[in-house]
């Protein structure tokens, strides 16, 4: 299946991630890459899905977040949840585009506080699509804008053939062709049921080199300290492996200027 159209069968069971141990990592260190947030504030969440992350924002103070996805049951699936939450505000907006391609007119004409890329760095399937997803973070961004992006950091940790952390990693292929990167698939299990996708990380992504945004004005680069995380601070001895070698790290940066 597709990468772009993948998350459409697994849209509902995906609100659930949150019960894996490394989503509840991720939500921690998420939350303090974005820290308290303005009701002024303004935040584009590329490749957002269902609004994990945005929900995490507008809980923070921000006052309006633009989820933008590929998939339209992933959207679905965000705007079912602002509804049970009784949010009529349209606070969380959910806009259906691909992020490799030029941003919607609408959006692409705004300047965000804030441009969240969660994973979907790790979905680009050749260079050219990851430079088009760095071109809509940068142009999106105020100068002085604030940048927060999960990635995958080493795709071969050990814990992660056993999911000690409930997340494996798997049937990894080279991709030589648009890359260099790897193609491999993502496993974890919700609610007893086995979801399984595939991702695509570009070498330059994993290496963190951001050679690319930096010729596009960004800079400011920083890794959100695992030590200091609350989450793992709670158990360290748990979290030890992915502290020592650590699957995903928290990206930040911002938009020079301002």
């Amino acid at each position: 299946m597709a990468p772009r159209s993948q998350y459409d069968p697994i849209a509902t069971q995906y609100t659930s991630y949150t019960t894996v141990p490394d989503m509840r990592l991720e939500t921690s260190l998420v939350r303090t890459a974005l820290g308290p947030c303005q009701p002024t504030d303004t935040i584009l969440d590329l490749g957002g899905g269902s609004g994990l992350h945005a929900r995490t924002a507008v809980d923070l103070g921000a006052g309006r977040v633009d989820v933008v996805d590929i998939s339209p049951e992933m959207l679905l699936a965000g705007r079912q949840i602002e509804e049970s939450l009784g949010r009529t505000d349209r606070r969380i907006r959910y806009i259906h585009s691909d992020v490799t391609k030029p941003l919607p007119p609408h959006l692409a004409e705004q300047k965000y506080d804030v441009v969240m890329a969660n994973w979907v760095l790790d979905h680009a399937e050749s260079m050219d699509d990851l430079i088009g997803m760095w071109r809509n973070i940068a142009s999106a961004l105020k100068p002085g804008g604030r940048f927060v992006n999960v990635r995958v950091r080493c795709l071969r940790a050990g814990y992660l053939t056993r999911g000690k952390y409930g997340v494996v990693f798997s049937d990894f292929e080279e991709i030589v062709t648009g890359g260099p990167g790897w193609r491999y698939n993502v496993s974890f299990r919700l609610d007893g049921v086995p979801v399984v996708f595939e991702a695509t990380s570009m070498e330059a992504t994993l290496g963190l080199d951001h050679s690319i945004p930096e010729s596009m004005g960004m800079g400011g680069w920083g890794v959100v300290p695992l030590e200091e995380d609350e989450v793992v601070k709670g158990d360290r001895e748990y979290w030890a492996d992915h502290v020592r070698e650590p699957s995903f790290v928290v990206v930040v940066g911002r938009k020079l200027g301002g």
